[in-house]
């Protein structure tokens, strides 16, 4: 008996860490293709004219409800017929967060003086129209550090998404700002076109491309 429960140990030993090991990988594997289905559907939002609320002729980028059909569009008083996000990635807490698959994910459109403001519809009166059409962010971070994901995630109007894997972001205590993956501006502004693609990003921390 005593050699079996050996055996048990020796055997849990190794298959519980490549278990939590391959739910780690799928979990970051999953978020970097929703920050790549977000980026597309803020593409197609802004490309398709969707709102235009100080009607200068120049498109806004859109809240992660929007996309997703679930809230009206500013300025129309009602949602996409038809989503370009699914509602998995678009179902908002009351902090403006998504929670999927161990992750979370925020996104930011820029307020008159370039800050990051969360993109809800309870925000939606601090989005300036004219920054509006130009930037957007989003993040991604793990809901345990190290159980649920490693990596962090960042992604703009660039289309470009960057991770940076030195991080302690974990869960609602410790999280992204709006502009953590950008260089020249303050991490809480994301009115700027430069990523740090190789170097620290504006919250300090090593950024690269994901390939």
């Amino acid at each position: 008996m005593l050699i079996v429960t050996a055996l048990i140990a020796v055997i849990a030993s190794i298959a519980v860490p490549n278990l939590l090991s391959s739910k780690l990988v799928s979990n970051e594997t999953a978020a970097i293709a929703t920050m790549r289905a977000i980026s597309s559907a803020q593409f197609q939002f802004q490309t398709s004219s969707i709102v235009d609320l100080n009607s200068d002729g120049g498109s806004e980028f859109g809240t992660l409800r929007e996309l997703g059909g679930l809230d009206p569009v500013r300025g129309t008083g009602a949602p996409l017929a038809i989503g370009l996000l699914s509602k998995s990635a678009a179902i908002t807490d009351l902090t403006g967060g998504v929670t999927l698959k161990g992750y979370r994910f925020r996104m930011f459109l820029p307020a008159a003086d370039g800050s990051g403001v969360v993109a809800t519809a309870a925000n939606a009166a601090q989005f300036d129209p004219l920054l509006s059409q130009r930037y957007w962010t989003c993040v991604a971070w793990p809901l345990v550090q190290g159980k649920s994901g490693k990596r962090a995630f960042f992604i703009n109007q660039q289309g470009m998404l960057l991770e940076s894997r030195e991080t302690d972001y974990d869960g609602s205590s410790t999280e992204p700002d709006a502009g953590a993956g950008l260089v020249g501006v303050a991490s809480t502004s994301i009115n700027a076109d430069t990523l740090a693609t190789r170097g620290l990003g504006a919250d300090g921390n090593e950024w690269v491309m994901v390939q």
